[in-house]
């Protein structure tokens, strides 16, 4: 029991430097960076997620179009957050957001645990995620990040359980691995298709998977399905999120087409809006439409928009194969090197860039070290999702910075810390 107490104590004092670094930064950015002089901060009044959160605390419901894009568990969080402070400010949100954040470094523990980690690695696994720059960065902010990164390092806990202990009917373990899957979704939709990442895992690693996958599949089935639901009540689309299909087009088809035949974004953006709405049979004036015209297919009004969307989309990469390949390490660059926060601060970019450099190298030499020693279950629950959420904006186009990245931050961070073991190792072999 004390080795036990003793690894409590060493992270819960990991999760709380985890949080000073959180507030220290909320902090200078809110009340110092951008409110000189100590005025009240209100950063959020436009943002969306916001927005929907107040239609939820008003008893609007769901009713708002943008929900059709943006699923609703973050909304919710917002306004059980507003609910239980009586408060209206933004930044109470943000400051519960931040404990969330902090919070991810116990589920690291616990996965690196589960793995079979030293306490070594554990330790430094967690202690990675809480400085890591990216993960930092997204929790001061009102984005849907940070929730669903908990509860797809959740997911990932009850995943490596159910492949260690390899217990037949291990019913709670595999309802919460499907229930943290869903609930990861609800908060970001690009998290839709792991359940199927999950399920192959589960398949090829534990004996008699039938019962576990099915359990797995099923609650998480019950808990996305009835947003299909309301989407098509609402819109006539059956689907998880609108955005989706507008990313394809008018981000990745955008950027694509701008890069073949360097014509001005918004240009482009104004001649596929008349394209989608001259397939439609709804096309005015070409000289109607501008590099804002694109927005209202956020949601689109017609229910054959999405189709439309995506032949579209898939219909550019064709066109321009070359360029849609030479586009995927561009992404990836973005989406490794630099969050949007740091960029406003000149030279922290570059610091930041170092720092997270140094933390790919480590997971790199982690992975190659595990990958000799066929340690699937670590491949399995580290290398398989990394490889899913980085490549879901990378097809798509939708974010560019680290804060996609930190959907994985947890994996990196066991893969980084075995790595640096591994070193350590090394180097004591050969002083």
């Amino acid at each position: 029991m004390r080795p036990l107490v003793g690894k409590l104590n060493n992270v819960g004092v990991i999760v709380l430097v985890a949080l000073l670094i959180r507030c220290c930064v909320f902090y200078y950015y809110y009340f110092v960076y951008k409110t000189p002089g100590g005025i009240a901060p209100t950063p959020f009044a436009s943002d969306a997620y916001d927005l929907l959160g107040r239609e939820l605390v008003n008893g609007r419901g769901f009713s708002s179009w943008i929900f059709a894009y943006r699923p609703p568990l973050y909304p919710l969080f917002i306004a059980a957050v507003y609910s239980l402070t009586s408060q209206n400010n933004p930044l109470t949100v943000v400051f519960a957001q931040i404990v969330v954040s902090a919070s991810v470094c116990l589920l690291t523990f616990g996965i690196a645990r589960e793995l079979g980690a030293s306490e070594r690695e554990q330790s430094l696994a967690s202690l990675l995620v809480a400085v890591d720059p990216a993960s930092v960065a997204i929790s001061i902010w009102l984005m849907a990040e940070t929730l669903a990164n908990f509860f797809i390092a959740a997911s990932l806990l009850f995943l490596i359980r159910l492949i260690k202990r390899h217990r037949l009917r291990d019913f709670a373990d595999a309802a919460l691995c499907g229930g943290s899957l869903a609930l990861s979704a609800l908060a970001r939709p690009n998290a839709i298709y792991f359940v199927l990442v999950v399920a192959v895992v589960i398949i090829w690693l534990v004996s008699r998977p039938q019962f576990k996958v099915a359990v797995v599949v099923l609650v998480f089935v019950v808990g996305v399905v009835p947003w299909y639901v309301r989407n098509y009540a609402y819109h006539r689309l059956f689907t998880f999120a609108t955005m989706s299909s507008f990313n394809l087009l008018f981000y990745k088809g955008v950027s694509v087409e701008q890069w073949s035949s360097d014509k001005p974004v918004t240009e482009i953006q104004a001649d596929l809006t008349y394209e989608l709405e001259r397939r439609l049979g709804i096309a005015g004036p070409r000289e109607t439409y501008d590099g804002l015209s694109f927005w209202s297919y956020l949601v689109p009004a017609d229910p054959r928009a999405a189709g439309v969307m995506l032949d579209m989309a898939f219909e550019i990469y064709l066109a321009h194969p070359l360029t849609y390949l030479l586009l995927l390490p561009v992404s990836l660059v973005k989406l490794l090197a630099f969050s949007d926060l740091s960029s406003q601060f000149g030279g922290v970019r570059w610091v930041e860039l170092g720092l997270n450099a140094a933390f790919y190298v480590l997971a790199l030499t982690g992975t190659v070290a595990i990958t000799r020693k066929k340690m699937w279950d670590w491949l399995s629950v580290t290398v398989l999702p990394i490889i899913y959420f980085l490549a879901v904006p990378m097809i798509t186009g939708g974010i560019q910075d680290t804060r996609a990245r930190t959907n994985i931050t947890a994996c990196l961070a066991i893969l980084a810390a075995y790595g640096l073991n591994v070193l350590w190792s090394r180097r004591r072999e050969h002083p």
